[in-house]
């Protein structure tokens, strides 16, 4: 029996019983053998076997070797899968160990800064990492939120995850660029001060959001590129000022550039910020708005009467916000406005229905013809596919 078990490797495996064996040997697994187990397990056996990792690693906490070799083999079996129910299940199990805290501790730490054996996948496996803490992140933050009892030392956790990311965001990996700017954005949502969130937009906020407008205008990833900006451009409005002139010169870099498409996404966009709930905390709404005034401004230098309007009908749907009539007056007087941008914005406040004047109006009408334009749709996709997918597109910058 101790012959074979010796002698047993994970190309060997074909069952979930071997599978468990090798992580309590620790075998290390690497990237081609974790291929061919992929056609072997099921669905249910995959869930088992990463919380046999979370068992065996909340026992190994005082043992760095092992964890090491432990993690890396979890992280090898996780970026071959990208599906985050596998991270869930993994999380779930390790958050239920006795030394949760120890367990978490110790993940974050070794999963960031450990030296990985599998060079080849380098960059796959660290993406996989990060994208990994972050989730632990959530993880903490939602049971802390529903059940203040169920951890230990929750804040502990959280701080120790912030350090650790923020240790990473010099890097140049897109995966990895991405999973940070929507944990630090959702971690962060509901305070004052964004302390880690600004950060990173300072360090590669602009170099992110080009490369998700340039997949945003291609067919073949504007489906995914939209769903993560509609979910993360809120968090960006709500940022410090730095923030704001980065989200400006990038909306205005692909305005003058692609402007029927960016028309599109102004609209789309709008909708998307109309139907979320803002915080006490919060005021991405304003900001927002402000935005749109700007943006209108310079459809006026240039004298684009289509996004004129587009700007235009995306400030009158702002309803229910104070600052929307604070905006118009100040486009009203604004003499640097062309005089027919400033009295089609006055047929607009001033009518019963802000949308039929603009509609009827011949110097704003578009000139377009055929099926209404719309953006391609990609469903509730989640933030790992997400990041997985657009991290590692090529693009070159609009031109």
């Amino acid at each position: 029996m101790e012959q074979a078990q010796n002698t047993l490797a994970w190309k060997d495996v074909v069952g979930i019983d071997q599978a468990k064996q090798l992580i309590d040997y620790g075998a290390l697994l690497n990237w081609q053998d974790m291929r061919r187990l992929r056609r072997i397990f099921a669905e249910d056996d995959e869930i088992a076997i990463v919380k046999h990792f979370a068992v065996r690693l909340a026992e190994r906490v005082e043992g760095r070797l092992s964890e090491e070799i432990l993690i890396e083999s979890l992280l090898v079996w996780l970026s071959n899968s990208t599906q985050e129910k596998y991270i869930h299940a993994f999380l779930g199990e390790l958050l239920q160990q006795p030394n949760q805290l120890e367990a978490c501790l110790a993940l974050v730490e070794l999963a960031i800064t450990s030296e990985i054996s599998n060079l080849d996948h380098k960059e796959d496996l660290f993406s996989m990492a990060v994208a990994m803490i972050c989730e632990l992140g959530v993880f903490v933050r939602d049971i802390m939120s529903k059940y203040p009892e169920a951890l230990r030392e929750p804040q502990r956790v959280l701080d120790h995850i912030s350090t650790y990311l923020l240790s990473v965001s010099n890097t140049s990996n897109n995966c990895i660029r991405l999973s940070l700017l929507h944990y630090f954005g959702a971690a962060e949502s509901k305070e004052r001060q964004k302390v880690g969130f600004n950060r990173i937009m300072s360090r590669f906020g602009h170099t992110v959001l080009e490369h998700l407008f340039t997949l945003l205008f291609s067919k073949k990833t504007e489906a995914v590129a939209l769903q993560y900006l509609l979910e993360n451009i809120p968090y960006i409005l709500d940022a410090d000022n730095h923030s704001q002139k980065i989200l400006h010169e990038t909306w205005k870099y692909y305005m003058l550039k692609k402007p029927d498409r960016f028309a599109l996404f102004i609209q789309t966009m709008t909708s998307h910020v109309l139907g979320l709930d803002e915080l006490p905390t919060n005021q991405f709404k304003r900001i927002y708005l402000q935005h749109l005034g700007v943006l209108l401004k310079i459809a006026s230098d240039v004298n684009h009467k289509d996004l004129g309007r587009v700007m235009m009908c995306a400030i009158m749907g702002f309803e229910s916000s104070p600052y929307r009539n604070e905006l118009i007056g100040r486009i009203q007087q604004d003499d640097g406005i062309r005089n027919t941008f400033r009295d089609h914005i006055t047929k607009l406040a001033e009518a019963p229905n802000a949308q039929r004047p603009m509609d009827t109006a011949m110097a704003f009408r578009s000139s377009k013809r055929g099926r209404k334009p719309s953006f391609a749709r990609a469903g509730d996709i989640g933030t790992l596919h997400q990041v997985t997918f657009l991290g590692n597109q090529q693009v070159a910058r609009a031109s």
